[in-house]
């Protein structure tokens, strides 16, 4: 047998694997072309309801929205919680222009029945594939968050989830999907707080304010350090060396520092701190008693009741509680016999 006729065999069956692969890939092109493409109302069907699973990158995926520089809000852990309440998602009626397409979908927000209209346009992927159908106006609104931490703000919550916060005090603007968004600030010092704002997003842009604000730790310890501070200033009896408080007693009595004068706390003043004001002032009065001694008059003593008030504010980087007097800190409120 000669050398050809040996490879003869051999050469029959490369072809008949070449055909086969042919007629396979044949097959595959011919079930492709049948197979029909994604209508424009499924794409738009499917991406309300991967929204009302809480989905968001499948449901951008679907969209033709560039990923944002800011996307706090579109990931899947951070949308899954936000309160959507989308339900019950049905195609309206379609219209295809070309490449193009527009139509409705129903669906309804907690009970509510809402209507969005979309605009997709077609996108081809070869032979092999059928094509498919891209949003072309995804529901992506924006809120604009006007920060408000005193320098202490260091994230975003969002549905109790801590996010990291850009550019600190100021406004941003954070894309997101439509649903309820409960929002507050981290801070770096528990002397200051932040109370939750539910946001509402549809379609619109939304605007809100999120404000650090005095927690129970700083009027604690504001009241703490006015109590300490009034019987500090009383605990020499011609007024301690640095007791703030020092010219409002004195002006009590129309008294002057170079007066031989002596004084004494016969009531300390109770407290409360003001949210509101960022400032501790009294709700019950306080008395005093100052012994002056006069070359004529010889030594008598006066009584005053008086009102306090100090304002309250954060001192450096940590946030320590600093107190200034109000108007002097102490005011008369009457003479006592």
């Amino acid at each position: 047998m000669t050398d050809a006729a040996r490879r003869s065999p051999a050469r029959w069956i490369v072809l008949a694997v070449i055909a086969a692969i042919v007629v396979a890939a044949a097959g595959v092109f011919a079930v492709q072309a049948l197979r029909p493409g994604e209508s424009p109302a499924d794409a738009a069907t499917r991406y309300w309801t991967l929204l009302a699973q809480g989905k968001a990158q499948e449901a951008l995926a679907l969209t033709d929205t560039p990923a944002p520089s800011n996307g706090l809000l579109l990931t899947d852990a951070i949308y899954g919680k936000a309160d959507r309440g989308i339900a019950h998602v049905t195609a309206g009626a379609f219209t295809e222009h070309g490449d193009t397409a527009s139509g409705t979908v129903d669906y309804t927000v907690h009970g509510a029945p809402r209507t969005a209209r979309l605009a997709l346009k077609r996108i081809d992927h070869g032979a092999l594939r059928p094509a498919s159908w891209q949003l072309t106006d995804a529901p992506l609104a924006t809120i604009h968050a006007t920060v408000s931490g005193q320098g202490h703000a260091t994230s975003l919550s969002v549905d109790g989830t801590a996010l990291p916060l850009p550019d600190g005090d100021g406004t941003i603007a954070i894309p997101a999907l439509p649903g309820s968004y409960t929002l507050g600030l981290g801070s770096d010092t528990e002397l200051l707080a932040s109370s939750s704002t539910k946001v509402r997003v549809t379609t619109a842009p939304v605007s809100v304010t999120l404000k650090l604000g005095p927690s129970a730790a700083l009027a604690k310890q504001a009241i703490a350090r006015a109590q300490t501070t009034v019987n500090g200033c009383f605990a020499s009896p011609d007024l301690a060396a640095d007791c703030p408080l020092a010219q409002g007693v004195r002006n009590l009595f129309n008294l002057t520092a170079e007066e031989t004068v002596t004084y004494h706390l016969d009531q300390a003043p109770q407290l409360r701190f003001d949210a509101t004001r960022l400032r501790v002032v009294s709700t019950g009065n306080g008395q005093v008693t100052a012994t002056p001694t006069d070359t004529t008059w010889g030594t008598f003593q006066n009584h005053a009741r008086f009102a306090l008030a100090f304002d309250v504010s954060l001192a450096g980087a940590g946030g320590t509680v600093a107190l200034t007097p109000y108007q002097g800190g102490v005011s008369l409120v009457e003479y006592v016999e």
